[in-house]
């Protein structure tokens, strides 16, 4: 009787002890991931061609994959191996001398915080697959007193206007693309603020602080002073207009192409806006 006492109260203790073994199980890296949010920096330390919302996807066999936020399919992408042992994460890179490590914590089964030197916090959620296509995000804050959770955006579906009517409005530049490399400013382009009406682009420049407004006329396309890319006083740059599947404005010109999303931020408010160095697809690239 006092043996059998004895496997009871083992028996419960052990029932009373699972949760907490169960809970110091380390989390899976195994899946795809969104890149959600980039610790702020100043801008001297961010990339210049910025951070998209890229997706990691670590197979069971132990290869990483490093997609954009469109791309569907692995067919193509060079993989990483890759060894985690429920802190650290070790890359064999191609080509380097020693492995990339990284530290790796977990909020929990779906969120995961990358940690390592000389690079800002990244903070990765878990998705469906790496065949989820993602709306492309720039998300390199610059160190100020604006947060990420300060982006206010308008997901209206505006597609019935008029295309005239449609342009109008308050954007935040998203993205550059085509750009020649040469054309790259040292720390990046800043997310510039572009609000349209009926007859007038006035695009609010974050750093230097300026604005600037000038004429343009819509007939299909954007005619504007060149002025807005830096051009003399008198150029004239025409912008072909067009609509994504996620309803940002496309601005193409035969210097390069802006992306712009459309904000529901007011013209008194636009110094608030968070400060980003954004995306930059360079000529011949997407």
């Amino acid at each position: 009787m006092f043996r059998t006492s004895i496997g009871i109260s083992k028996l419960f203790f052990l029932i009373a002890l699972f949760p907490f073994i169960a809970s110091a199980q380390p989390y899976s890296i195994a899946g795809t991931w969104e890149l959600t949010y980039v610790a702020p920096q100043a801008a001297m330390n961010t990339r210049p061609n910025g951070i998209s919302n890229q997706k990691l996807y670590f197979s069971e066999a132990g290869k990483l994959y490093v997609l954009a936020p469109e791309q569907t399919s692995i067919e193509g992408v060079a993989a990483v191996g890759y060894v985690f042992d429920g802190k650290n994460l070790k890359l064999n890179t191609p080509g380097a001398q020693r492995q990339r490590e990284v530290n790796v914590a977990f909020s929990d089964d779906d969120t995961m915080v990358l940690t390592q030197t000389y690079e800002a916090k990244r903070i990765f959620k878990r998705i469906k697959s790496f065949e989820t296509k993602l709306e492309p995000q720039s998300l390199q804050l610059v160190t100020d007193s604006s947060r990420s959770e300060d982006s206010h955006y308008d997901i209206s579906d505006y597609s019935g206007l008029p295309a005239i009517e449609r342009v109008k409005g308050i954007w935040e530049v998203i993205a550059y693309e085509r750009v020649p490399s040469n054309q790259l400013p040292p720390y990046g382009f800043f997310n510039d603020v572009w609000k349209i009406d009926s007859s007038t682009v006035t695009i609010f420049r974050r750093q230097p602080v300026t604005k600037d407004a000038v004429p343009f006329t819509f007939n299909g396309s954007l005619t504007s002073s060149g002025i807005s890319l830096g051009g003399p006083i008198g150029s004239r740059i025409v912008w072909e207009t067009a609509f994504n599947e996620w309803g940002h404005l496309v601005l193409d010109s035969k210097y390069c192409r802006l992306i712009l999303k459309r904000s529901t931020v007011k013209e008194e408010d636009i110094s608030s806006f968070p400060l980003k160095v954004i995306v930059v697809h360079f000529e011949g690239h997407k």
